[in-house]
């Protein structure tokens, strides 16, 4: 196949200013190494924090120009000569963002996601808001034949992911008629709920959000058995209500604030469970602790999930088990990547926008 010496890339040259589109040149793989046409990248909230340099005196990003996306589907059109045979020109692919450099306790054991030594795309290394992308070995590639809207599956690769595993975290604890919520029912929360839906049929599922547009937005995905807007009413009252009285078994915050927090943590029933998945309260504070102790509760993080739970991800989605094209409420052209950081800033986006090249 023929591939141009130089390709469009969406550059990050300055923190908070507009995206610079420009040629960079196009790599040749070798080795493991696999190149791929991009055919979309999603954009994350994650994004907007590296756009902002919100985290640049941790060296996040590494340098600038930086390329944004650690949501990547593509097709393959080259590869090193380390490669297997199976893995052909043209197969479909989604790129699994949370790689390693090299094996440690954590990798062996399956927990990729947790490696002392990443190189997760778009934070550590360039990702994929670029019309070539070079996988850094063909182990990260996840087969994605089958899945009728590729572009629109590219954020399987981290809102599906970091959903599914949080959702898995939970089902132990879960038993039929237990009340569950989902707080934010963005980007994240747009999966979180199919999740839910799916893994755990038999609880009363609870969407909670500030905006009228976001419940609308995901009630037309997943069924609902009950919303909370939080901004019209007393969400503590509405959801002891709603659930009779009895409280969450398990909190799926996508959010992370210290209002989300402490508000909904009061809920928990004895033995419940608190799964922080958002962090857009780095900061928060949880007191008191007294109530973790005398009722049991569980509060635990979950941050994206592994390789082969990406493959699960992927594999469900083949199925259709949950509806990864409804999640998609914007298509933008490389040039218009900006905007899709803009809204997602001013908290204006729905869904997931993605980045179609």
């Amino acid at each position: 196949m023929f591939l141009p010496k130089k390709h469009r890339a969406a550059l990050v040259k300055e923190f908070g200013k507009p995206l610079v589109i420009e040629e960079i040149p196009t790599p040749e793989p070798r080795d493991e190494q696999v190149l791929i046409k991009v055919l979309g990248a999603g954009i994350c909230h994650t994004d907007v924090h590296v756009w902002r340099g919100d985290w640049s005196a941790a060296k996040i990003p590494p340098k600038l120009p930086f390329i944004l996306s650690h949501e990547v589907v593509g097709t393959i059109v080259a590869k090193g000569d380390r490669v297997p045979d199976d893995l052909k020109e043209g197969r479909s692919v989604l790129v699994y963002a949370w790689q390693w450099a090299r094996d440690d306790l954590y990798t062996i054991k399956g927990l990729t996601q947790l490696s002392n030594y990443p190189t997760h795309l778009a934070i550590t290394v360039d990702g994929g808001l670029q019309e070539y992308f070079l996988v850094s070995n063909y182990r990260f590639l996840v087969d994605a034949e089958g899945l009728d809207d590729l572009p629109a599956a590219a954020p399987l690769a981290c809102a599906g992911l970091t959903t599914y595993r949080a959702v898995k975290k939970v089902l132990p604890y879960l038993e039929p008629d237990d009340y569950v919520a989902v707080v934010g029912l963005g980007g994240l929360g747009s999966y979180a709920i199919q999740w839910v839906r799916v893994l755990a049929p038999y609880v009363n599922l609870i969407g909670v959000a500030g905006r009228d547009e976001s419940i609308e937005f995901a009630s037309k995905i997943t069924k609902l058995d009950a919303t909370v807007n939080t901004s019209k009413v007393d969400p503590v009252k509405a959801i002891m209500e709603i659930s009779r009285g009895k409280g969450l078994k398990a909190v799926i915050d996508t959010a992370g604030t210290e209002a989300t927090i402490t508000t909904y943590i009061n809920l928990l029933t004895k033995m419940g469970i608190y799964i922080l998945v958002g962090m857009i309260g780095a900061e928060a504070r949880i007191s008191p602790l007294l109530p973790f102790v005398v009722n049991e509760r569980i509060l635990t993080g979950s941050i994206v999930g592994s390789l082969s739970e990406q493959i699960e991800v992927v594999n469900a989605a083949r199925r259709n088990m949950i509806n990864y094209r409804a999640v998609i409420s914007r298509r933008l052209k490389l040039e218009e990547a900006t905007e899709a950081l803009e809204a997602l800033e001013k908290r204006r986006a729905l869904g997931r926008q993605i980045v179609v090249l």
